[in-house]
């Protein structure tokens, strides 16, 4: 018996073709599809990354620049760099008198520096008692005699501030050299240090430094604060302010009291997020 061939069903070589030819069609569709969605990923992680930057220093230098001393604020730099200065309070208190220029003791009687929770403030051999600051010059310049070295701080009990034993709670401060002017509060300030915050190269440094009369613009160094500000840096901040600018510093006025603008533009790429925050410091000289 003569054998019988069997045939099997299979691909035509132009169905293989054909086929390769679907199968890139597709992949190279699906290769876009998902190629455009990881496109739009990354723009919304960027802006998103973009916004919580702006929003963390915007909300770090208002809650700072609040609780500083009145006005401490200042401004300086150049084409290259803008530096914000200003001087924190570490404590603050309500004096009972002050020494006068020229007094052979100059010291001053306060109500305890102790809070609800009575924490106490002990001041040390590098803080300065400040009163009514009326400008930058009463917190920076030493000779308008608004600003002195805290040298002790002793009570009627023990003679030490730390052990809230004085019986009518006023302790003394005994400063290097009295005050030129008193305070209608008769509010006094404590404070060791000031803060500057530069926007330099795209980045913006945060630096601590000593109380100077002369405002120093950072260069370099200080703590990296947040990258990528594209804001366009005028000659001189202090008198020829532009929009562009990132910090400006408005005097009070007869309807309203002073403040400083922040306008950082940030972007990243094709993204830009611009913000503008003013913060008015409510403490009174």
């Amino acid at each position: 018996m003569a054998s019988r061939l069997k045939y099997t069903a299979g691909f035509t070589l132009v169905e293989l073709v054909t086929i390769i030819v679907l199968l890139g069609i597709v992949g190279v569709g699906a290769a876009k599809f998902i190629r455009n969605a990881s496109d739009i990923y990354i723009d919304v992680t960027e802006r998103d990354e973009l916004l919580a930057n702006a929003s963390f220093i915007a909300e770090r230098l208002a809650r700072e620049l609040s609780q500083a001393i009145p006005n401490s604020v200042r401004i300086d730099g150049s084409s290259a760099v803008h530096c914000l200065e200003f001087v924190p309070i570490n404590w603050s208190a309500i004096y009972l008198s002050i020494p006068a220029v020229g007094e052979t003791t100059p010291q001053l009687d306060v109500i305890e520096l102790t809070d609800i929770d009575n924490n106490v403030y002990v001041p040390d051999a590098n803080d300065y008692a400040i009163l009514y600051p009326l400008q930058p010059a009463h917190v920076y310049d030493q000779t308008d005699n608004r600003r002195q070295l805290v040298l002790s701080c002793s009570d009627d009990d023990d003679g030490n501030c730390a052990t809230l034993g004085d019986s009518d709670s006023v302790v003394q401060l005994l400063v290097d050299e009295g005050f030129a002017q008193s305070s209608p509060t008769r509010r006094v300030y404590i404070a060791d240090s000031a803060i500057s915050y530069c926007l330099r190269g795209n980045n913006l440094y945060r630096h601590v430094s000593a109380i100077n009369t002369a405002q120093a613009v950072f260069n370099s160094g200080g703590e990296l604060m947040a990258e990528n500000i594209a804001n366009v840096l005028s000659n001189s901040p202090s008198s020829a302010q532009t929009l562009q600018d990132p910090f400006q510093s408005f005097a009070a006025t007869l309807t309203r009291g002073g403040f400083t603008r922040m306008n950082f533009l940030f972007a990243r790429g094709d993204e830009q997020i611009s913000i503008v925050r003013e913060v008015q410091i409510p403490n009174v000289p």
